[in-house]
């Protein structure tokens, strides 16, 4: 198929799969840039950025556009941008003893979940990604995040009051004053400008949930360990028809599944042949999928309401998907509310039946359920729902 150009609103479309969306709403969350400090041991001056926020995050990815007299350090072929791993920082980690040759005894080592990236894709935008592949939350809701170490022209030091912009969720931050700006939704990452031909997506399939939705802008192999599906019915008008993918295509809609949650990075390039339509929103079968962040009050959402993963009528409630997100559009008015998953297409992945039948059941975290109600349990190793 042809893979179509990348309009203005869309030049730096990151997706990222959430279960559950988020109900169109503002977040007091913000993005706080320390002053700069000359640092005299790695003589440069340096800034923190850190996070307020009241939810807990798994991962970011934004672009920091730096005013003119101040450049990144670069050193041993790589930005200087450094994960903090102090106390007032965000990060997940384990503890383990090593020995130590210099002490001659055990000594404590901390590992950390989540890894951080830093590149220049222009000259005065600094982009900084940081993600666990175990899919790790945060372990607060405020807190550092990572450290930036700059040279400065003497001439422009003064530049960096007011700080410089910030862009998380392809919107400009809106600035709260001189050192806050405030994100539109910090969990889902777009970028609008600056974004070259050549991408790099962070994905990312909820561990617990397993299931998500994805549209991607250009051509890609499937991650290993992931799987994709596309949907062009429902049998009954309650379980979905499913048809295994065997990689992704530009601008096609999938419902996506990872039985240990992925976190992870897809490639690929934006072909400039043809261009988008004036909507960045594309359907194909039952599944619409958007490249820019939009506004949903129709079809059907996914969603976790105690059920497991399940697509329920929106109903006139508004959903904000962000881009590379997809939902329900089916050609014909369904009367179920819920429509429910069905992967028994797909190799080592059991499908979700129904049964009315008692037997020993468990939930979708393994606990026992001595009397289940509606919903979908797991029951001799296979999902099943209870009507």
């Amino acid at each position: 198929m042809k893979k179509p150009i990348l309009m203005f609103n869309l030049l730096a479309l990151i997706a990222w799969c959430w279960v559950t969306p988020t109900r169109a709403q503002e977040t007091t969350d913000q993005i706080v840039l320390s002053e700069l400090t000359y640092d005299d041991v790695a003589e440069a001056y340096r800034f923190t950025v850190s996070l307020e926020g009241s939810r807990i995050y798994t991962a970011y990815n934004m672009d920091i556009f730096l005013p003119e007299g101040i450049s990144v350090v670069f050193e041993n072929n790589k930005y200087k941008v450094s994960m903090l791993k102090t106390t007032k920082a965000v990060y997940p980690y384990s503890t383990s003893e090593e020995w130590d040759d210099d002490s001659g005894d055990y000594k404590e080592v901390k590992t950390y979940s989540h890894t951080l990236s830093a590149s220049m894709p222009t000259e005065r935008q600094l982009r900084v990604a940081c993600s666990s592949q175990a899919n790790d939350d945060f372990t607060k809701t405020s807190g550092d995040l990572f450290r930036v170490y700059v040279t400065v022209d003497a001439s422009t030091l003064n530049l960096f009051s007011p700080k410089p912009l910030v862009k998380v969720s392809g919107i400009a931050l809106a600035q709260a004053d001189a050192t806050q700006q405030t994100p539109a939704d910090f969990s889902c990452r777009p970028f609008s400008t600056g974004i070259p031909t050549e991408r790099e997506l962070p994905i990312n399939i909820s561990a617990s949930n397993q299931v998500g939705t994805l549209i991607l802008p250009f051509d890609a192999a499937l991650p290993e360990g992931v799987k994709a599906y596309t949907c062009n019915g429902a049998d009954g008008e309650q379980t979905l028809t499913l048809e295994a993918a065997t990689s992704f295509e530009a601008c096609k809609p999938y419902i996506v599944y990872a039985a240990s949650g992925y976190s992870g990075i897809i490639s690929g390039t934006v072909d400039l042949s043809t261009t988008y339509p004036d909507e960045d929103i594309y359907t194909e079968g039952y599944l619409t999928g958007v490249l820019s962040t939009t506004v949903v009050n129709t079809g059907y959402i996914l969603q976790n309401q105690g059920e497991g993963p399940t697509f329920y009528a929106a109903e006139g409630s508004n959903f904000m998907l962000s881009a590379g997100r997809c939902y329900l559009t089916p050609s014909s008015p369904l009367s179920a509310k819920a429509l429910h998953l069905s992967f028994e297409e797909a190799d080592g992945i059991d499908g979700v039946q129904t049964t009315t039948t008692p037997d020993v059941y468990h939930d979708l975290s393994g606990r026992r359920v001595i009397q289940p109600t509606k919903g979908i349990y797991i029951q001799d190793r296979k999902k099943v729902l209870v009507k």
